[in-house]
Protein backbone atom coordinates (compact mmCIF):
# COMPACT_ATOMS: atom_id res chain seq x y z
CA UNK A 1 0.00 0.00 0.00
CA UNK A 2 1.50 3.85 -0.89
CA UNK A 3 1.31 5.97 1.91
CA UNK A 4 2.63 9.26 1.14
CA UNK A 5 5.47 10.74 3.67
CA UNK A 6 3.04 12.84 4.77
CA UNK A 7 0.01 10.64 5.95
CA UNK A 8 2.77 8.62 7.95
CA UNK A 9 3.80 11.89 9.90
CA UNK A 10 0.57 13.05 10.64
CA UNK A 11 -0.51 9.62 12.17
CA UNK A 12 2.75 9.54 13.89
CA UNK A 13 2.05 13.12 15.30
CA UNK A 14 -2.09 11.86 15.90
CA UNK A 15 -0.90 9.05 17.94
CA UNK A 16 1.78 11.08 19.78
CA UNK A 17 4.45 8.15 20.29
CA UNK A 18 7.47 7.33 18.04
CA UNK A 19 7.56 3.91 16.61
CA UNK A 20 10.28 2.41 14.08
CA UNK A 21 10.15 3.68 10.80
CA UNK A 22 9.75 0.07 9.43
CA UNK A 23 5.94 -0.57 10.64
CA UNK A 24 5.20 2.18 8.57
CA UNK A 25 7.39 1.37 6.02
CA UNK A 26 6.46 3.78 2.47
CA UNK A 27 7.23 4.55 -1.08
CA UNK A 28 8.45 7.92 -1.65
CA UNK A 29 8.46 8.88 -4.77
CA UNK A 30 10.96 11.35 -6.55
CA UNK A 31 9.36 13.78 -7.71
CA UNK A 32 5.87 13.53 -7.01
CA UNK A 33 6.39 13.41 -3.09
CA UNK A 34 9.93 15.47 -3.08
CA UNK A 35 11.97 17.09 -6.12
CA UNK A 36 15.20 15.52 -5.25
CA UNK A 37 16.43 11.96 -3.59
CA UNK A 38 18.19 13.40 -1.05
CA UNK A 39 15.06 15.02 0.40
CA UNK A 40 13.65 12.03 -0.27
CA UNK A 41 16.58 10.37 2.31
CA UNK A 42 16.09 12.85 4.47
CA UNK A 43 12.07 12.04 5.70
CA UNK A 44 13.15 8.10 4.98
CA UNK A 45 13.14 6.10 7.95
CA UNK A 46 15.12 1.73 7.81
CA UNK A 47 12.78 -0.32 5.09
CA UNK A 48 11.59 2.29 3.61
CA UNK A 49 11.61 2.38 -0.31
CA UNK A 50 12.47 5.45 -2.83
CA UNK A 51 11.34 5.17 -6.17
CA UNK A 52 12.47 8.10 -8.70
CA UNK A 53 11.12 8.90 -11.96
CA UNK A 54 13.24 8.81 -15.32
CA UNK A 55 15.70 12.06 -15.88
CA UNK A 56 18.97 13.45 -14.86
CA UNK A 57 19.51 14.25 -10.99
CA UNK A 58 22.01 16.54 -10.27
CA UNK A 59 23.12 16.41 -7.15
CA UNK A 60 25.39 13.80 -4.85
CA UNK A 61 23.51 11.79 -2.46
CA UNK A 62 24.10 10.08 0.95
CA UNK A 63 22.27 6.91 2.58
CA UNK A 64 22.45 8.60 5.86
CA UNK A 65 23.00 5.73 7.91
CA UNK A 66 19.30 4.69 6.53
CA UNK A 67 18.75 1.17 5.36
CA UNK A 68 16.56 2.02 2.85
CA UNK A 69 15.90 1.10 -1.25
CA UNK A 70 16.83 3.66 -3.87
CA UNK A 71 15.56 2.19 -6.65
CA UNK A 72 15.13 3.81 -10.22
CA UNK A 73 11.70 3.53 -12.55
CA UNK A 74 13.04 2.04 -15.43
CA UNK A 75 16.21 1.40 -14.96
CA UNK A 76 20.02 2.73 -15.22
CA UNK A 77 19.39 3.57 -19.38
CA UNK A 78 17.03 6.08 -18.29
CA UNK A 79 17.84 7.27 -14.83
CA UNK A 80 21.12 9.44 -14.17
CA UNK A 81 22.36 10.38 -10.94
CA UNK A 82 25.23 12.90 -12.10
CA UNK A 83 27.72 14.67 -9.38
CA UNK A 84 30.88 16.74 -9.69
CA UNK A 85 34.35 16.40 -9.36
CA UNK A 86 34.36 17.79 -5.30
CA UNK A 87 32.53 14.50 -3.78
CA UNK A 88 31.53 10.71 -4.84
CA UNK A 89 27.85 10.80 -6.70
CA UNK A 90 27.07 8.43 -3.84
CA UNK A 91 28.13 7.96 -0.62
CA UNK A 92 26.95 4.64 1.98
CA UNK A 93 29.69 5.52 5.01
CA UNK A 94 27.62 5.45 8.23
CA UNK A 95 26.83 1.87 9.20
CA UNK A 96 24.40 0.56 6.66
CA UNK A 97 23.93 -3.31 6.14
CA UNK A 98 22.36 -5.15 3.40
CA UNK A 99 18.63 -3.73 3.73
CA UNK A 100 20.55 -0.76 1.72
CA UNK A 101 20.10 -0.87 -1.57
CA UNK A 102 20.53 1.22 -5.18
CA UNK A 103 19.31 -0.27 -7.75
CA UNK A 104 18.91 0.78 -11.57
CA UNK A 105 20.99 3.89 -11.97
CA UNK A 106 23.75 5.62 -13.85
CA UNK A 107 26.03 6.52 -11.43
CA UNK A 108 28.83 9.71 -13.46
CA UNK A 109 30.63 12.70 -13.08
CA UNK A 110 32.03 12.02 -9.42
CA UNK A 111 35.08 12.84 -7.81
CA UNK A 112 35.54 11.14 -5.22
CA UNK A 113 35.32 12.10 -0.78
CA UNK A 114 38.91 13.79 0.13
CA UNK A 115 40.42 11.99 2.60
CA UNK A 116 43.87 13.72 3.79
CA UNK A 117 44.95 14.25 0.71
CA UNK A 118 43.60 11.73 -1.59
CA UNK A 119 39.93 11.35 -3.35
CA UNK A 120 38.38 8.16 -2.77
CA UNK A 121 35.51 6.84 -4.57
CA UNK A 122 34.73 8.83 -7.73
CA UNK A 123 31.38 7.50 -8.79
CA UNK A 124 30.89 5.16 -4.98
CA UNK A 125 31.81 5.76 -1.73
CA UNK A 126 31.37 2.99 0.80
CA UNK A 127 32.88 2.93 4.19
CA UNK A 128 31.90 0.35 7.25
CA UNK A 129 28.73 -0.63 5.56
CA UNK A 130 27.60 -3.78 3.79
CA UNK A 131 25.13 -2.04 0.68
CA UNK A 132 23.82 -3.79 -2.30
CA UNK A 133 24.23 -2.22 -4.98
CA UNK A 134 22.32 -3.82 -8.18
CA UNK A 135 21.78 -2.90 -12.38
CA UNK A 136 23.60 -0.08 -11.96
CA UNK A 137 26.36 1.95 -14.33
CA UNK A 138 29.20 3.65 -12.55
CA UNK A 139 31.31 5.53 -15.32
CA UNK A 140 33.03 8.37 -16.42
CA UNK A 141 34.02 8.99 -12.58
CA UNK A 142 37.49 10.15 -11.38
CA UNK A 143 39.60 9.46 -7.83
CA UNK A 144 43.23 9.19 -6.78
CA UNK A 145 41.89 5.75 -5.05
CA UNK A 146 38.92 3.81 -6.85
CA UNK A 147 37.17 5.57 -9.61
CA UNK A 148 34.46 3.83 -10.05
CA UNK A 149 33.97 2.38 -6.31
CA UNK A 150 35.82 2.80 -3.14
CA UNK A 151 35.44 0.12 -0.35
CA UNK A 152 36.95 0.38 3.19
CA UNK A 153 36.48 -0.50 6.39
CA UNK A 154 34.75 -3.74 8.41
CA UNK A 155 31.21 -4.32 7.56
CA UNK A 156 29.69 -6.49 9.58
CA UNK A 157 28.47 -8.30 6.11
CA UNK A 158 29.76 -8.83 2.31
CA UNK A 159 29.18 -5.99 0.46
CA UNK A 160 27.66 -7.42 -2.76
CA UNK A 161 27.58 -5.87 -6.60
CA UNK A 162 25.09 -7.80 -8.57
CA UNK A 163 24.64 -7.09 -12.57
CA UNK A 164 26.84 -3.93 -12.21
CA UNK A 165 28.74 -2.36 -15.10
CA UNK A 166 31.81 -0.37 -14.00
CA UNK A 167 33.17 1.28 -17.33
CA UNK A 168 35.42 4.31 -18.03
CA UNK A 169 36.69 5.79 -15.00
CA UNK A 170 40.04 6.94 -14.17
CA UNK A 171 42.63 7.21 -10.91
CA UNK A 172 45.76 8.47 -10.42
CA UNK A 173 47.32 5.98 -8.08
CA UNK A 174 44.82 2.72 -8.03
CA UNK A 175 42.10 0.26 -8.85
CA UNK A 176 40.57 2.05 -11.54
CA UNK A 177 37.29 0.63 -11.62
CA UNK A 178 37.08 -0.53 -8.23
CA UNK A 179 39.42 -0.41 -4.79
CA UNK A 180 38.63 -2.28 -1.92
CA UNK A 181 41.35 -1.74 1.13
CA UNK A 182 40.39 -3.95 5.05
CA UNK A 183 37.37 -5.35 3.86
CA UNK A 184 38.15 -8.75 5.46
CA UNK A 185 34.40 -9.94 5.33
CA UNK A 186 34.51 -9.51 1.48
CA UNK A 187 33.36 -8.11 -1.46
CA UNK A 188 31.31 -9.76 -4.12
CA UNK A 189 30.77 -9.36 -7.87
CA UNK A 190 28.27 -11.12 -9.70
CA UNK A 191 27.49 -10.98 -13.34
CA UNK A 192 29.06 -7.49 -13.30
CA UNK A 193 31.72 -5.85 -15.80
CA UNK A 194 34.63 -4.19 -15.15
CA UNK A 195 35.53 -2.15 -18.38
CA UNK A 196 37.96 0.33 -19.99
CA UNK A 197 38.46 1.65 -16.76
CA UNK A 198 42.48 3.51 -16.37
CA UNK A 199 44.80 3.85 -13.22
CA UNK A 200 47.94 6.27 -14.35
CA UNK A 201 49.61 3.94 -11.59
CA UNK A 202 48.51 0.94 -10.40
CA UNK A 203 45.65 -2.13 -11.02
CA UNK A 204 43.27 -0.41 -14.04
CA UNK A 205 40.66 -2.77 -12.76
CA UNK A 206 40.40 -3.75 -9.67
CA UNK A 207 42.74 -2.72 -6.45
CA UNK A 208 42.19 -5.24 -3.55
CA UNK A 209 44.79 -4.92 -0.32
CA UNK A 210 43.85 -6.63 2.76
CA UNK A 211 40.59 -7.79 2.02
CA UNK A 212 38.53 -11.13 0.49
CA UNK A 213 36.89 -10.81 -3.48
CA UNK A 214 34.66 -12.37 -5.03
CA UNK A 215 34.25 -12.75 -9.02
CA UNK A 216 31.51 -15.08 -10.07
CA UNK A 217 30.27 -15.22 -14.03
CA UNK A 218 31.89 -11.46 -14.34
CA UNK A 219 34.14 -9.89 -17.03
CA UNK A 220 37.17 -8.21 -16.71
CA UNK A 221 38.07 -6.35 -19.96
CA UNK A 222 39.78 -3.71 -21.87
CA UNK A 223 40.76 -2.06 -18.65
CA UNK A 224 44.77 -0.37 -18.37
CA UNK A 225 47.93 0.68 -16.29
CA UNK A 226 50.26 2.98 -17.24
CA UNK A 227 52.64 0.95 -14.42
CA UNK A 228 51.69 -2.35 -13.03
CA UNK A 229 48.35 -4.54 -13.23
CA UNK A 230 46.04 -4.24 -15.97
CA UNK A 231 43.34 -6.08 -14.61
CA UNK A 232 43.10 -7.35 -10.98
CA UNK A 233 45.81 -6.86 -7.73
CA UNK A 234 45.42 -9.09 -4.86
CA UNK A 235 47.80 -7.16 -2.47
CA UNK A 236 48.84 -7.80 1.08
CA UNK A 237 47.37 -10.23 2.80
CA UNK A 238 44.18 -10.49 0.19
CA UNK A 239 42.13 -13.71 -0.54
CA UNK A 240 40.28 -13.88 -4.60
CA UNK A 241 37.62 -16.68 -5.28
CA UNK A 242 36.74 -16.23 -9.31
CA UNK A 243 35.09 -18.64 -10.74
CA UNK A 244 33.26 -18.51 -13.98
CA UNK A 245 34.95 -15.52 -15.13
CA UNK A 246 36.69 -14.16 -18.24
CA UNK A 247 39.71 -11.56 -18.28
CA UNK A 248 40.29 -10.18 -21.67
CA UNK A 249 42.74 -7.06 -23.29
CA UNK A 250 43.82 -5.99 -20.24
CA UNK A 251 47.60 -4.30 -20.43
CA UNK A 252 49.59 -2.99 -18.35
CA UNK A 253 52.87 -0.76 -19.62
CA UNK A 254 55.73 -3.16 -17.48
CA UNK A 255 54.36 -6.03 -15.87
CA UNK A 256 50.73 -8.14 -15.26
CA UNK A 257 48.16 -8.17 -17.41
CA UNK A 258 45.45 -9.73 -16.15
CA UNK A 259 46.04 -10.92 -12.41
CA UNK A 260 48.44 -10.32 -9.80
CA UNK A 261 48.38 -11.74 -6.40
CA UNK A 262 51.32 -10.44 -4.64
CA UNK A 263 52.34 -10.27 -1.33
CA UNK A 264 51.28 -12.74 0.80
CA UNK A 265 47.83 -13.13 -0.97
CA UNK A 266 46.03 -16.12 -2.02
CA UNK A 267 43.53 -16.52 -5.51
CA UNK A 268 41.36 -19.65 -6.26
CA UNK A 269 40.41 -19.85 -10.00
CA UNK A 270 37.59 -22.41 -11.30
CA UNK A 271 36.64 -21.82 -15.38
CA UNK A 272 37.49 -19.09 -15.97
CA UNK A 273 39.22 -17.41 -19.33
CA UNK A 274 42.19 -14.73 -19.99
CA UNK A 275 42.77 -14.31 -23.41
CA UNK A 276 44.65 -11.58 -25.25
CA UNK A 277 45.81 -9.85 -22.33
CA UNK A 278 49.74 -8.10 -22.28
CA UNK A 279 51.88 -7.56 -19.40
CA UNK A 280 54.11 -5.38 -20.43
CA UNK A 281 57.38 -7.12 -19.62
CA UNK A 282 56.08 -10.04 -17.99
CA UNK A 283 53.05 -11.90 -16.85
CA UNK A 284 50.69 -11.02 -19.66
CA UNK A 285 47.81 -13.84 -17.96
CA UNK A 286 48.86 -13.66 -14.10
CA UNK A 287 52.01 -13.19 -12.15
CA UNK A 288 52.35 -14.32 -8.94
CA UNK A 289 54.94 -12.79 -6.27
CA UNK A 290 53.36 -14.53 -3.19
CA UNK A 291 56.55 -14.95 -0.40
CA UNK A 292 54.49 -17.71 1.48
CA UNK A 293 54.57 -21.70 -0.37
CA UNK A 294 51.46 -22.63 2.69
CA UNK A 295 49.09 -20.07 0.63
CA UNK A 296 47.96 -22.62 -2.00
CA UNK A 297 47.20 -21.02 -5.47
CA UNK A 298 44.56 -23.15 -6.84
CA UNK A 299 43.89 -22.68 -10.94
CA UNK A 300 41.41 -25.69 -12.23
CA UNK A 301 39.60 -25.51 -15.47
CA UNK A 302 40.94 -22.35 -16.80
CA UNK A 303 42.23 -21.57 -20.12
CA UNK A 304 44.63 -19.19 -21.19
CA UNK A 305 45.06 -17.82 -25.14
CA UNK A 306 46.52 -15.25 -26.71
CA UNK A 307 48.33 -13.49 -24.10
CA UNK A 308 51.27 -11.44 -24.42
CA UNK A 309 54.68 -10.59 -22.53
CA UNK A 310 57.96 -9.09 -24.08
CA UNK A 311 60.08 -11.23 -21.38
CA UNK A 312 58.80 -13.71 -19.78
CA UNK A 313 55.69 -15.58 -19.32
CA UNK A 314 52.93 -14.80 -21.68
CA UNK A 315 50.39 -16.85 -19.38
CA UNK A 316 52.46 -16.92 -16.17
CA UNK A 317 55.38 -15.98 -14.62
CA UNK A 318 55.95 -16.92 -11.26
CA UNK A 319 58.59 -14.76 -9.40
CA UNK A 320 61.83 -15.53 -7.16
CA UNK A 321 59.96 -15.63 -4.01
CA UNK A 322 58.55 -18.41 -2.21
CA UNK A 323 55.27 -19.64 -3.88
CA UNK A 324 53.05 -22.94 -4.66
CA UNK A 325 50.79 -22.86 -7.59
CA UNK A 326 48.56 -25.67 -8.54
CA UNK A 327 47.43 -25.49 -11.88
CA UNK A 328 44.85 -28.29 -12.81
CA UNK A 329 42.80 -29.21 -16.11
CA UNK A 330 44.15 -26.08 -17.97
CA UNK A 331 44.72 -25.51 -21.29
CA UNK A 332 47.24 -23.09 -22.47
CA UNK A 333 46.87 -22.04 -26.02
CA UNK A 334 49.80 -20.26 -27.99
CA UNK A 335 50.61 -16.91 -27.03
CA UNK A 336 50.08 -13.67 -29.15
CA UNK A 337 52.64 -13.39 -32.54
CA UNK A 338 56.54 -12.39 -30.65
CA UNK A 339 55.81 -12.93 -27.23
CA UNK A 340 57.59 -14.49 -24.36
CA UNK A 341 57.16 -18.32 -23.31
CA UNK A 342 53.66 -19.27 -21.82
CA UNK A 343 54.98 -20.25 -18.54
CA UNK A 344 58.42 -18.66 -16.65
CA UNK A 345 59.36 -19.96 -13.35
CA UNK A 346 62.15 -17.70 -11.86
CA UNK A 347 62.40 -19.46 -8.59
CA UNK A 348 63.98 -23.07 -7.65
CA UNK A 349 61.65 -23.85 -4.60
CA UNK A 350 60.42 -27.73 -5.25
CA UNK A 351 57.36 -27.69 -7.32
CA UNK A 352 56.92 -23.76 -7.02
CA UNK A 353 54.52 -24.61 -10.31
CA UNK A 354 52.58 -28.25 -10.45
CA UNK A 355 50.66 -28.40 -13.61
CA UNK A 356 48.03 -31.67 -13.11
CA UNK A 357 46.48 -32.69 -16.37
CA UNK A 358 47.25 -29.52 -18.69
CA UNK A 359 48.27 -28.59 -21.79
CA UNK A 360 50.53 -25.67 -22.82
CA UNK A 361 50.90 -25.93 -26.82
CA UNK A 362 53.81 -23.00 -27.21
CA UNK A 363 53.94 -20.65 -29.90
CA UNK A 364 57.77 -20.15 -31.43
CA UNK A 365 59.67 -20.20 -28.34
CA UNK A 366 60.06 -22.75 -25.72
CA UNK A 367 55.99 -23.08 -23.95
CA UNK A 368 57.69 -23.36 -20.43
CA UNK A 369 61.04 -22.05 -19.34
CA UNK A 370 61.83 -23.19 -15.39
CA UNK A 371 64.56 -23.21 -13.20
CA UNK A 372 65.01 -27.19 -12.47
CA UNK A 373 63.03 -28.68 -9.64
CA UNK A 374 60.96 -25.90 -9.50
CA UNK A 375 57.86 -27.62 -11.68
CA UNK A 376 56.45 -30.61 -12.13
CA UNK A 377 53.84 -31.69 -14.48
CA UNK A 378 51.62 -34.65 -14.35
CA UNK A 379 49.81 -36.62 -17.18
CA UNK A 380 50.07 -33.35 -19.39
CA UNK A 381 50.64 -32.35 -22.63
CA UNK A 382 53.82 -30.03 -23.32
CA UNK A 383 54.56 -28.33 -25.85
CA UNK A 384 59.05 -28.97 -26.07
CA UNK A 385 58.42 -30.95 -22.74
CA UNK A 386 62.54 -32.19 -22.77
CA UNK A 387 63.49 -28.69 -23.03
CA UNK A 388 61.00 -27.13 -20.72
CA UNK A 389 63.03 -28.26 -17.59
CA UNK A 390 60.12 -29.58 -15.84
CA UNK A 391 59.81 -33.38 -13.63
CA UNK A 392 57.71 -35.42 -16.18
CA UNK A 393 55.14 -37.70 -14.75
CA UNK A 394 53.26 -39.74 -17.53
CA UNK A 395 53.22 -36.22 -19.43
CA UNK A 396 53.31 -36.12 -23.35
CA UNK A 397 54.82 -34.27 -26.05
CA UNK A 398 52.23 -34.49 -29.12
CA UNK A 399 49.91 -32.35 -31.17
CA UNK A 400 46.77 -31.54 -28.51
CA UNK A 401 44.85 -31.38 -32.00
CA UNK A 402 42.62 -28.29 -30.94
CA UNK A 403 39.46 -27.50 -32.91
CA UNK A 404 40.49 -24.42 -33.95
CA UNK A 405 43.46 -22.69 -32.76
CA UNK A 406 43.69 -19.70 -35.01
CA UNK A 407 39.64 -19.17 -34.41
CA UNK A 408 40.65 -19.17 -30.57
CA UNK A 409 38.72 -22.68 -30.34
CA UNK A 410 40.91 -24.75 -27.80
CA UNK A 411 38.34 -27.18 -27.31
CA UNK A 412 39.52 -31.17 -28.60
CA UNK A 413 39.30 -33.00 -31.95
CA UNK A 414 37.94 -36.54 -31.46
CA UNK A 415 41.17 -38.46 -32.23
CA UNK A 416 42.99 -35.85 -29.81
CA UNK A 417 45.56 -37.45 -27.73
CA UNK A 418 44.56 -35.60 -24.67
CA UNK A 419 41.22 -37.49 -24.39
CA UNK A 420 41.06 -39.90 -21.45
CA UNK A 421 44.05 -39.42 -20.50
CA UNK A 422 44.59 -37.08 -17.54
CA UNK A 423 45.16 -38.19 -14.21
CA UNK A 424 43.31 -41.25 -13.21
CA UNK A 425 43.01 -39.78 -9.71
CA UNK A 426 41.26 -37.20 -10.84
CA UNK A 427 37.15 -36.97 -10.64
CA UNK A 428 35.88 -38.74 -14.01
CA UNK A 429 34.54 -36.20 -16.91
CA UNK A 430 30.27 -35.93 -16.80
CA UNK A 431 30.24 -38.48 -19.54
CA UNK A 432 31.84 -41.16 -16.74
CA UNK A 433 34.87 -41.57 -19.50
CA UNK A 434 38.75 -40.95 -17.32
CA UNK A 435 39.20 -37.33 -17.11
CA UNK A 436 40.69 -35.42 -20.47
CA UNK A 437 44.51 -33.51 -19.83
CA UNK A 438 42.78 -29.71 -20.19
CA UNK A 439 39.97 -27.69 -19.57
CA UNK A 440 37.60 -27.74 -22.56
CA UNK A 441 37.46 -31.76 -23.66
CA UNK A 442 35.67 -32.38 -27.11
CA UNK A 443 33.06 -30.11 -27.73
CA UNK A 444 30.50 -31.80 -29.82
CA UNK A 445 29.21 -29.67 -32.97
CA UNK A 446 25.66 -29.15 -33.61
CA UNK A 447 23.50 -31.03 -35.90
CA UNK A 448 22.34 -29.27 -39.06
CA UNK A 449 21.39 -29.58 -42.67
CA UNK A 450 23.74 -29.02 -45.40
CA UNK A 451 23.30 -25.54 -46.94
CA UNK A 452 20.33 -24.37 -44.82
CA UNK A 453 22.52 -21.59 -43.31
CA UNK A 454 19.78 -19.85 -42.21
CA UNK A 455 17.96 -22.61 -40.62
CA UNK A 456 14.57 -22.53 -42.02
CA UNK A 457 14.01 -26.09 -43.38
CA UNK A 458 15.32 -25.63 -46.52
CA UNK A 459 18.55 -25.03 -48.49
CA UNK A 460 17.60 -22.47 -51.17
CA UNK A 461 18.70 -19.34 -52.82
CA UNK A 462 18.34 -17.64 -49.75
CA UNK A 463 20.92 -19.78 -48.26
CA UNK A 464 23.30 -18.98 -51.15
CA UNK A 465 22.90 -15.12 -50.50
CA UNK A 466 23.41 -15.31 -46.94
CA UNK A 467 27.10 -17.02 -47.61
CA UNK A 468 28.13 -14.71 -50.35
CA UNK A 469 26.68 -11.90 -47.69
CA UNK A 470 28.83 -13.23 -44.82
CA UNK A 471 32.03 -13.07 -47.52
CA UNK A 472 31.89 -10.14 -48.94
CA UNK A 473 29.68 -7.77 -47.67
CA UNK A 474 30.55 -5.64 -44.40
CA UNK A 475 27.99 -5.89 -41.80
CA UNK A 476 26.40 -8.84 -42.84
CA UNK A 477 25.01 -11.22 -39.67
CA UNK A 478 27.65 -14.31 -38.98
CA UNK A 479 26.30 -17.96 -39.76
CA UNK A 480 25.49 -19.75 -36.75
CA UNK A 481 26.37 -23.13 -37.97
CA UNK A 482 29.01 -22.96 -40.53
CA UNK A 483 29.06 -26.40 -40.72
CA UNK A 484 25.66 -26.46 -42.81
CA UNK A 485 27.59 -23.48 -45.08
CA UNK A 486 30.11 -25.37 -45.63
CA UNK A 487 28.52 -27.44 -49.01
CA UNK A 488 31.05 -28.65 -50.84
CA UNK A 489 32.30 -30.39 -47.33
CA UNK A 490 35.63 -29.12 -47.54
CA UNK A 491 36.32 -28.00 -43.74
CA UNK A 492 36.38 -24.42 -45.66
CA UNK A 493 33.64 -21.52 -45.79
CA UNK A 494 34.18 -19.66 -49.22
CA UNK A 495 32.97 -18.63 -52.38
CA UNK A 496 33.11 -22.51 -53.76
CA UNK A 497 30.19 -23.01 -50.83
CA UNK A 498 27.42 -20.85 -52.28
CA UNK A 499 29.10 -22.21 -55.87
CA UNK A 500 28.07 -25.57 -55.09
CA UNK A 501 24.82 -25.03 -53.62
CA UNK A 502 23.64 -22.87 -56.80
CA UNK A 503 24.95 -25.65 -58.94
CA UNK A 504 23.27 -27.82 -57.02
CA UNK A 505 19.85 -26.11 -57.00
CA UNK A 506 20.10 -24.88 -60.30
CA UNK A 507 22.53 -26.68 -62.92
CA UNK A 508 23.43 -30.39 -62.03
CA UNK A 509 21.09 -31.24 -59.28
CA UNK A 510 23.71 -33.00 -57.53
CA UNK A 511 22.65 -33.73 -53.83
CA UNK A 512 24.83 -32.17 -51.06
CA UNK A 513 27.04 -33.99 -48.57
CA UNK A 514 25.55 -35.53 -45.72
CA UNK A 515 23.20 -34.48 -43.60
CA UNK A 516 20.59 -32.76 -45.95
CA UNK A 517 17.21 -34.38 -45.70
CA UNK A 518 16.95 -34.63 -41.86
CA UNK A 519 19.42 -33.04 -39.10
CA UNK A 520 22.44 -34.75 -38.59
CA UNK A 521 26.09 -34.58 -36.93
CA UNK A 522 29.06 -33.75 -39.20
CA UNK A 523 30.52 -37.01 -40.70
CA UNK A 524 34.30 -35.27 -41.37
CA UNK A 525 36.23 -34.00 -38.79
CA UNK A 526 36.79 -30.36 -39.57
CA UNK A 527 37.76 -27.42 -37.83
CA UNK A 528 34.52 -25.77 -38.43
CA UNK A 529 31.46 -25.78 -35.92
CA UNK A 530 27.91 -25.56 -35.43
CA UNK A 531 26.37 -23.30 -32.83
CA UNK A 532 23.14 -23.34 -33.90
CA UNK A 533 21.16 -27.10 -33.99
CA UNK A 534 18.03 -27.99 -35.95
CA UNK A 535 14.15 -27.03 -35.17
Amino acid sequence: MYLPPSWRIAVLVILGISVPGSIFAVEIRVPLDVPEIQQAISIANDGDVIIVSDGTWNEAIDFSGKNIEIRSENGPQSTHIVGTLDSAVVAIRSGETNLALLEGFTVRGGGGVEITGPRLGGGIYISGSSPRIRQCIIEENQASVGGGVFIDGGPSQQVVLEEVQIRSNVVSDSGGGLAIIGVGIGVSLVNCSVQENHAETVAGAIFCETSSLQLQSSQISQNSAEMLVGGVWLYQSSDGNFFDCEFSENNSLIVGGAVVVSDFSRVTMDHCILHDNSGGASGGGMLFDVGDDQLIQEIKFCVFNNNSASGAGSDVVISFNLVKVMMERCTFGPPAPNSASNIRVNNDYPEALLLDSCIVRGGTLPSIEAEPGSTAGYYSCVDGLVASGITAIDCIDEDPLFANPAAGILSLQPDSPCIDNGNPALPVDPDGSAPDMGALGVVESGTFRRGDVNVDGLSNLADAIQILGMLFISGSGPIGCLDAGDCNDDGLLNISDAVTLLDALFVSGSPLPEPTGDCGPDPTTDPLDCSNFCP
